[in-house]
């Protein structure tokens, strides 16, 4: 009982006297931010201002030093799991995972509601056409920048691209084509 009181006070005292953290989730993603704190399995993460619960079961590592974090997110192991970001694309935060997206010169106003109620891991990219006032009329799974060949992942990301909401420009044309890449 000890140890385990030791070691939360130390995890705590390395919090405050480190300010920079770097969060790496078994999907390969990395964010820099703070950690608040951790309880029951959930760690308090603050990610560019955005409060994150994040199940210490879907994280790969924490590093409370920027040179390790370097080192580590530098192998191949992590590299070859995201692939990489197109000239032009944004991410944008939906719960505990990040979804990268592309829509000519569209933003998302909404972020998607993603969800995954299985342990399944995997990517999926979703081509998406919006219309003039933002909303998502056609989501479908792109055969290429998709990982996985699980229907319950690819139909997850095809709900949730759906569900996002991009900026309402009344000029623009009536069809814009895009995609959503969401790593679960």
């Amino acid at each position: 009982m000890k140890k385990i009181l030791v070691s939360g006070i130390f995890f705590l005292l390395s919090i405050a006297v480190i300010a920079q953290h770097t969060v790496v989730m078994k999907t390969g993603e990395k964010m820099n931010g703070t950690v608040e704190s951790m309880k029951d399995g959930v760690i308090s993460f603050k990610f560019k201002g955005n409060d994150m619960k994040l199940k210490v079961s879907e994280i790969s590592a924490v590093f409370f030093d920027e040179k390790a974090a370097s080192a580590t997110t530098s192998t191949k192991e992590v590299t070859t799991k995201v692939a990489p970001k197109e000239p032009g694309e944004k991410t944008i935060n939906s719960g505990s995972y990040i979804v990268r997206y592309k829509c000519a010169s569209r933003v998302i106003t909404k972020a998607p509601l993603v969800s995954n109620l299985t342990e399944e891991k995997g990517t999926v990219a979703v081509d998406i056409v919006i219309d003039k006032y933002g909303h998502v009329m056609k989501a479908t799974v792109a055969p290429t920048g998709t990982t996985t060949e699980s229907d319950y992942l690819r139909t997850k990301a095809t709900q949730a691209a759906q569900s996002a909401l991009f900026d309402n420009i009344p000029t623009a044309p009536l069809e814009t084509k895009g995609y959503m890449i969401i790593t679960f």
